[in-house]
Parts: structure tokens; C-alpha cells; sequence
């Protein structure tokens, strides 16, 4: 039986989408780079952004002979709207949650079993990706983002799981990994959980040996947080490779976090550090907990640590309210900071969002514009 992946969005979604790839060919499905040719049709959806959800309502028109599941990203009145037109969705982090909606007659041609492929620590990357998730959801509830609404709150997985995938990408020869997390300087080191072990051959001697390596743990958690002492411990795993991640949040970029970035050799001398608008006004609006001030002083912090660390940056223009004095506030911070790349975005109202609520008065050629202006400020160098 063929089918169709269909992956939407940022790099969780790209995770979980090589676990699904990896899961239905282990079980004898094969894909199709083409929707008319497969039976089914799996997507994983984003809903951070209208459009994202309007272009997946647009294509399924045309997909009414396929059995459609769709997993991901999906907010509550997304997830009617789907249900409604007969779409079943399943939790992309676990496949017995897919696998109830696969045919009942297609399964496994050997002793392979669901639960074998369903850990909390499936690296479950197939061969095709270097990401390692440290955690998933997020608390801090931006007025624009629908991410505490379809992912949940923070939820930390386990440091010995981590460390496990992470040796494993090292073993298959990855020369840089990605930790992902909304955001990972807020990560909490938790060891109730033991590890389970991935699929691409981390076994128990290796869950015994990484949980023998983190019994110093206790000790460091006193004085650092979690965040950089993961950090440390993945450093200090034999190989060569460079550790990066994102993303980051300015209010709990920790000074140990920055120190770790500055002086670990197997750390990628680059920090994804949001800054979303140079206004205070704009800001508060936003649910962003810092100010111009606050995010400039961990800037001269970075590079006071190591000038030769990169920093990249997310920015809206044209959220509700922003007048052409925040804008230029925001231009001002752009040209003091010398940013590597900043990923402009022009923002679209997100139903069920608090900033929902404020309308979209900014109007669109406005929004381009000032899209131009960073872009050209940054992206163009």
C-alpha cells in the first residue's frame, strides 16, 4: 500500500515526520512523492500561521478517494473542521495512535511489533535527519502563537533519552546535531524516567552506561542550570561533531548558557535569539517578558563572551498597533546588533490567540514593506 507525506512547518514537524516515514516502511508501506498514486495521504500540520491550515483545506479537495489522516500542529477548532469532513487525526508522538488508523489488513511482514517503535526516546530520525528534541510545548503563551494551544505546556524529556539519541546520530556519523526546542534554555534535566533506548541500535548496555555518566548530576544542578549542563555533558561525548540548537528565549538566556556557547569547542558558535520587536510598546503587546534594553544587555553579554559567536533573530512587522516610531525602533535595534540572518515575518492574525482578538489594522503593502526594509538590512549583506 503506498502513501503520501505531507510535513508542514518547523523542525519538531520535520522530526516527527521522519518517525512516521520510518515507522509505515518498517511496516511494508512504501511512498510516493505523488498524491495520485497513494492510497493513503498522511499530513502533519502547522498552525501557527492561517495560511499553513488554508493551503491543506485547499489541497484535500482534491483527495477524496484517499483515506486522509492528519496529525501535528492543530488547534481545537481546526481539529472540528477536519473531523467534520471525515478526516481522522492521530498524535504524531505516538504510533499506536497512527497505527489504529491504518488498515486493518496491512502490518508488519516480520516480528516487529508497535511498542518496539513507540519509546518516549525513539530517535525515530530514519536515516534522514539530526535533530534531537529536548522537549515540547511551551509556558510562555506570546500573544501571536498557537503553540502552547496544539503542543501543551513544557513537558522536558528525559536527559539519558537525550543523550542516547544523541549518541546515536553520532554513531551513524552526523557532523552536527540540532537540539530542538521552543525553548531550550528553559529545559529541566529529569531522571524519574529511565531510558528506553532508540531504534538504530542503542541497546541497554548503552542506557546502563549513560545512566553511570549522569550520576554526578546532582552536584551540578546546584550551581548550573539544566540547560548549560547539558551542554557540558554532550561536549564532552567522543566524536566529531558540533552540537547546535534552537530556539532560545532573551528571558532565561542564562549567563552559563552563553559561557557554555563561548568556550565549548563541540558547540556551534551561533545563537538563535528572538527578538520579534525593538518596541517595549509592541512587546508587552506580544506577552514578550523583556525590553529593548534587557535584549541589548545579553547581546553585549554574548559578545563580550565571544565576538566571534553569530547571532540570528526572529522579528514580526506589522503586528497590531505597531506604529512607524516602534518600527524604526525595531531598525534601530537591527543596525546595533548586526545580526547574521534574521528570518522576517510578516504577521497574520491566528484564530484562537490572544492577539487574535486585536484585529489586523496594519495594512498588507505596509507589511511588505517593512519586511523589505530588515530583510534588506540583514539578509542582503
Amino acid at each position: 500500500m503506498k502513501y503520501y507525506l505531507w510535513i508542514i512547518g518547523c523542525q519538531y514537524n520535520e522530526w516527527d515526520g521522519a518517525r512516521v516515514k520510518y515507522f509505515l516502511d518498517q511496516l511494508d508501506f512504501l511512498e510516493t512523492k505523488k498524491p495520485a498514486d497513494a492510497e493513503i495521504v498522511i499530513i502533519l500540520a502547522c498552525s501557527v500561521r492561517q495560511t499553513a491550515i488554508d493551503r491543506i483545506f485547499g489541497r484535500i479537495k482534491n483527495w477524496k478517494d484517499k483515506k486522509i489522516l492528519v496529525g501535528g500542529c492543530i488547534l481545537d477548532s481546526d481539529k472540528k473542521k477536519f473531523t467534520s469532513r471525515g478526516i481522522k487525526l492521530f498524535d504524531s508522538s505516538s504510533f499506536e495512535s497512527l497505527a489504529k488508523l491504518l488498515p486493518k489488513d496491512v502490518g508488519p511482514s516480520s516480528n516487529l511489533t508497535i511498542q518496539k517503535f513507540n519509546p518516549s526516546t525513539a530517535l525515530g530520525a530514519g536515516n534522514t535527519s539530526n535533530y534531537v528534541p529536548i522537549m515540547i510545548g511551551c509556558n510562555n503563551f506570546c500573544s501571536y502563537c498557537a503553540v502552547p494551544y496544539t503542543r501543551g505546556r513544557e513537558k522536558s524529556r528525559p536527559y539519558e533519552d537525550v543523550i542516547l539519541d544523541v549518541k546515536a546520530l553520532i554513531h551513524r556519523g552526523e557532523s552536527e546535531i540540532m537540539l530542538l526546542g521552543q525553548n531550550v534554555n528553559s529545559y529541566k534535566i529529569n531522571q524519574k524516567t529511565k531510558p528506553q533506548g532508540g531504534p538504530f541500535g542503542i541497546k541497554s548496555d548503552a542506557a546502563e552506561s549513560s545512566r553511570a555518566e549522569s550520576r554526578d548530576l546532582n552536584s551540578k544542578l546546584k550551581s548550573k542550570s539544566d540547560f548549560a549542563i547539558l551542554l557540558e555533558d554532550l561536549n564532552d561525548l567522543p566524536g566529531n561533531f558540533i552540537i547546535s540548537f534552537m530556539s532560545n528565549h532573551p528571558k532565561d538566556m542564562a549567563g552559563d548558557i552563553i559561557e557554555a556557547v563561548a568556550i565549548l569547542p563541540k558547540v556551534k558558535k551561533e545563537i538563535h535569539l528572538p527578538l520579534q520587536s525593538g518596541s517595549d510598546k509592541i512587546l508587552k503587546a506580544m506577552n514578550r517578558p523583556y525590553t529593548k534594553s534587557q535584549y541589548l544587555k545579553i547581546i553585549d553579554k554574548i559578545r563580550k563572551a565571544n565576538s566571534d559567536i553569530k547571532i540570528t533573530t526572529d522579528v514580526i512587522v506589522g503586528f497590531p498597533g505597531e506604529t512607524e516610531k516602534d518600527f524604526e525602533e525595531t531598525i534601530e535595534v537591527f543596525k546595533k546588533v548586526n545580526f547574521s540572518l534574521a528570518y522576517v515575518n510578516k504577521y497574520s492574525p491566528r484564530s484562537g490567540t490572544a492577539a487574535y482578538k486585536l484585529g489586523d489594522p496594519v495594512l498588507w503593502s505596509e507589511k511588505q514593506r517593512r519586511w523589505r526594509i530588515l530583510n534588506d538590512l540583514v539578509n542582503k549583506k
